[in-house]
């Protein structure tokens, strides 16, 4: 072999002396080559760099080599080096891959969280209730999740390549032979995975710390393989390969000047270990392919077609090295044909087994994939049922693979529960500043305890403190697992502030103390709508604290019959895009603090969102409430005035029996801060017109203003800072942080 390879070399010499100095003495780029005429083909491995977006160069190179019929007989890979060479190990093709990236929403993708629309109904309320990124759990004492990024949906990528690979006594099984690299970080010792889950070997290889949730593997747990072997040049020696082809992917230097976030801050430090690991790879390879990526990201997963071009353009600028390993058209249809030969299809499953859960939860799963044995599988139908297993709550992440029992083949399915929940808890800070001279502040939080009770029950509980504070509970139980209907118990202690503005001066300051509780039945309609029928009672106290009396205090037991439907399809709970919501809340108060009527009040809220390019939506937001012809209503049940409720007005400004409200607006994306923790800068522009009947001043009118401002999307939730200019002299500067729409 040793002497082989020195053939190798001298043929090298050979070829680059001929072409780029000819008569000249000049030393090699590299020393290694194809063997002389009439010897054996060598065995050629390919092996690809790990570098994030920039690792979507590597299917630029494959289509160079494919196009050039240079047959690559072992592959290995490390992180996104790992991906794409697993990918084209499976024998899919250069263009192939090219459709599989193009279909991928990367952003969803690497943000990692279970998108808003695959939410169950009770997570959206979550969501929508919690408008941060935080969450953290109370099962092992309070404890944050281990990464940003679950990987759930670069797992599902990974579950549908390697479906039909899932269990493999050897990765040389494959139709190109394939390894890829992982780090251990029980051992601090790389691993090298050559059999098993194609799958799971790919997913561990590019988890990258902190930002990807580790793979477990018996006693391993494995991240990022590009901490130890980000070039594994080794591997592929050890694989049999004679000529290695290693893709380097150059990227920019950091500017000395440049200032760094401290996730700038951790990319870098792990960057300066990974290019010490990666010089002795440089050093090893037969052929080195160096791709100019300087201008590049390791974020920049939208700009395949810029990425792909160079890794082509790099695999041109060595077409005389590796034009030496080219096989005629003969040996190339041979060659792929031998590869579709070891191809696998997608097995029809005949059964369907759940890990990861127990008891009523797994009963409850059970059902919800009932439907998967003795049909082809959908991949995308696949997909989005495991993204409702996520969406549940309880679960980090949900993937399948292929298994085999008693010579048929099934479905495994695998949940893999939240290592630090539950019970769940979602914190939130709110700072409403609706008027800048009496900015009010909210600390509080949600802890909800899953399967309480049985499969979809669950204890949930709402505290707060600040201007408003208090405690809500609820009790929430399916009849069955497999069943929209619920019953649902709930109480209620709050004592919160309401304020009555005229323009920007304080009238008056109310206390709402309400303590009571009460009783609903309910119908689930999937993940989209509920519709609720209940009773609730008990004791409210509304007193005048401060200023003049604009509306009369009350005092008194209360009792509500109450019907209410919700519909949820926007595709964000903080600023949505596109879609809809709907809320219907009618309610029959047959007691009423202040009044001895029985009052039936009806509100009606819509909102409207549709995407109109890339960077601006148009929404339309109304509503609408009434108490009929009920004159004594005690309290007024609605109220105008303050941030989208006519944002020029006071805060409350307008208290009525009846009203209607009509908001549409622009809302146009300035920034995109950082794409893979969805955080942007908008423009919000919003006309409102409304109208309060039974007002004294503004009855023979429509009020309206035009609010202007900019939206931050944040990790703390969304921010706000404008205000707004309406009819009568009414305007206003307001900001608002942690809660908007």
């Amino acid at each position: 072999m040793k002497l082989y390879r020195f053939a190798v070399c001298l043929m090298l010499f050979s070829s680059l002396w001929a072409q780029d100095n000819p008569g000249a003495a000049a030393p090699p780029e590299v020393n290694k080559a194809a063997p002389p005429p009439g010897s054996q083909r060598p065995r050629v491995g390919l092996v690809l760099e790990g570098g994030g977006a920039l690792g979507l160069a590597h299917v630029g190179v494959i289509k160079w080599l494919e196009q050039n019929r240079i047959p690559v007989d072992v592959i290995a890979g490390t992180s996104m080096g790992g991906l794409i060479g697993g990918i084209y190990a499976t024998g899919e093709s250069s263009d192939q891959i090219e459709v599989l990236i193009r279909n991928i929403k990367w952003n969803e993708v690497l943000r990692g969280v279970t998108l808003y629309r695959d939410l169950s109904f009770r997570r959206k309320e979550d969501r929508r209730d919690y408008q941060n990124a935080f969450e953290f759990g109370l099962k092992q004492g309070a404890q944050f999740p281990s990464s940003f990024n679950s990987g759930q949906q670069v797992g599902l990528i990974l579950d549908r390549v390697g479906l039909p690979y899932s269990e493999m006594n050897s990765f040389d099984d494959l139709p190109i032979p394939f390894r890829c690299v992982a780090a251990d970080l029980v051992s601090g010792k790389p691993y090298v995975f050559d059999q098993g889950s194609l799958s799971k070997a790919m997913r561990a290889s590019m988890s990258l710390p902190a930002f990807f949730t580790p793979v477990r593997d018996g006693s391993r747990l494995l991240v990022d393989g590009g901490l130890l072997d980000n070039l594994p040049v080794d591997v592929a020696r050890q694989m049999g390969a004679d000529i290695v082809i290693a893709v380097h992917l150059k990227a920019a230097r950091l500017d000395p000047k440049a200032s760094l976030s401290t996730l700038g801050v951790l990319q870098r430090s792990a960057t300066v270990s990974i290019a010490l690991n990666e010089l002795r790879s440089m050093e090893n390879a037969d052929i080195l392919l160096t791709v100019d990526v300087e201008r590049f990201d390791i974020t920049d997963y939208t700009l395949f077609n810029q990425l792909e071009a160079e890794g082509y353009k790099a695999a041109q600028v060595k077409s005389t090295l590796l034009s030496r390993f080219r096989v005629d058209e003969d040996q190339w249809r041979q060659i792929v044909a031998a590869r579709n030969a070891k191809r696998r299809p997608i097995p029809v499953p005949q059964f369907v087994e759940v890990t990861g859960a127990g008891g009523d939860v797994l009963k409850g799963l059970q059902h919800q994939l009932s439907d998967l044995p003795g049909e082809p599988i959908d991949p995308q139908e696949l997909d989005e049922k495991m993204m409702a297993v996520t969406g549940l709550g309880r679960f980090a992440r949900a993937g399948y693979r292929d298994v085999e029992r008693d010579g048929k083949h099934g479905l495994a399915v695998e949940a893999e529960e939240k290592d630090y929940a539950p019970p769940t808890v979602h914190p939130t800070l709110v700072i409403d500043g609706s008027d800048y001279k009496n900015v009010l502040f909210e600390v509080g939080g949600r802890i909800t305890f899953l399967d309480l009770g049985g499969f979809g029950s669950e204890w949930r509980n709402d505290f707060i403190a600040g201007s408003e504070y208090g405690l809500k509970t609820e009790y929430f139980h399916p009849f069955t697992s497999h069943t929209g209907w619920f019953v649902a118990v709930h109480g209620i202690a709050d004592s919160s502030p309401f304020f009555v503005y005229q323009r920007n001066k304080l009238l008056g300051e109310y206390r709402n103390r309400v303590m009571g509780g009460g009783l609903d039945l309910g119908y689930t309609f999937g993940r989209g709508a509920e519709l609720r029928v209940g009773y609730e009672a008990g004791y409210q106290k509304v007193s005048e604290d401060l200023g003049i009396p604009v509306a009369p205090a009350v005092r008194g037991r209360f009792g509500i019959t109450s019907v209410r439907y919700r519909l949820d399809r926007f595709d964000d709970p903080v600023i949505p895009r596109r879609g809809a919501r709907l809320e219907s809340t009618f309610k029959f108060r047959d007691t009423a603090p202040g009044t001895r009527d029985v009052v039936p009040t009806e509100e009606l809220r819509l909102g409207l969102a549709k995407r109109t390019s890339l960077k601006s939506s148009v929404l339309l937001f109304a509503s609408g409430g009434t108490a009929f012809s009920t004159k004594h209503t005690g309290f007024p049940p609605f109220s105008l005035g303050g941030p989208l409720r006519l944002g020029a007005y006071g805060t409350n400004e307008l208290l009525t029996n009846q009203y209607f409200l009509l908001q549409p607006a622009l809302l146009y994306k300035l920034r995109e801060i950082s794409p893979l923790l969805k955080q942007n800068l908008y423009l919000l522009t919003m006309y409102e017109a409304g109208k309060a009947y039974g007002q004294p001043v503004y009855a023979a009118k429509v009020a309206q203003d035009v609010t202007v401002g900019v939206l931050f999307q944040t990790l703390f939730g969304p921010m706000f800072f404008g205000g707004s200019i309406g009819d009568n002299q009414h305007r206003k500067f307001f900001f608002k942080v942690g809660r908007f729409f």
